[in-house]
């Protein structure tokens, strides 16, 4: 059983890449695993985004906009969570992701509310103020988890096996195809020489 934990720049193009492999390399080995995405979202995350897209040939049109979705993102994602559960609240972020990987200014007010729509969630209901302060509350507690990890860059991943010892390990940027799977069939275990390869002590949520 591996226990993984995304780091993610909620509207991030590496980090919908960086999800997508995951998930792949879990499919093709079919091994039991169970997610805890934390997006983060401060003014280094949005900078180095949007050079990264400017990297791949996007030009983002309005930063403003950027940075306001950047953030309606992350508090939608919270709030789903909250009111219906953590896969439907990656469900969201992951179809969020998807419809702007290739070119951001395809958002628009209404793209998060179709989302919304398509994952029938009540886009009202996730916008209620009345839980405007336990989003704040479950903002905060995953900004102590960042602390917690150290978490340095986004995307950052943290793969546990629940199976094995209490190590974990740390990788940072885009994942290797390759390597990722390596790192699932030795159980948790690579070589330390492997740059942005992190060995970390073991912290389990609770």
């Amino acid at each position: 059983m591996f226990e993984i934990f995304l780091f993610v720049n909620p509207v991030g193009i590496y980090c919908y890449n960086t999800e997508t492999l995951i998930k792949d390399a879990i499919d093709e080995l079919n091994i039991n695993s169970s997610y805890h995405f934390v997006p983060v979202i401060n003014a280094k995350v949005i900078k180095e985004d949007i050079i990264r897209r400017k990297k791949a040939g996007q030009r983002i049109t309005d930063i403003p906009q950027y940075t306001i979705a950047s953030f309606q993102a992350l508090r939608h994602y919270h709030a789903i969570k909250l009111e219906y559960g953590n896969k439907k609240a990656r469900a969201y972020l992951v179809a969020l992701q998807r419809a702007m990987s290739e070119d951001f200014n395809k958002y628009s007010a209404d793209l998060p509310r179709q989302v919304a729509s398509d994952l029938n969630l009540n886009f009202n209901r996730i916008n209620d103020r009345r839980i405007a302060h336990y989003i704040d509350d479950s903002i905060f507690q995953d900004k102590k988890l960042v602390r917690k990890f150290n978490v340095r860059n986004i995307p950052t991943t943290i793969i546990f096996n629940e199976s094995g010892n209490y190590s974990g390990i740390m990788l940072e940027g885009i994942l290797a195809h390759d390597k990722l799977v390596k790192l699932f069939k030795s159980n948790g275990c690579i070589n330390e020489e492997e740059k942005n390869y992190y060995p970390i002590r073991h912290l389990r949520l609770i």
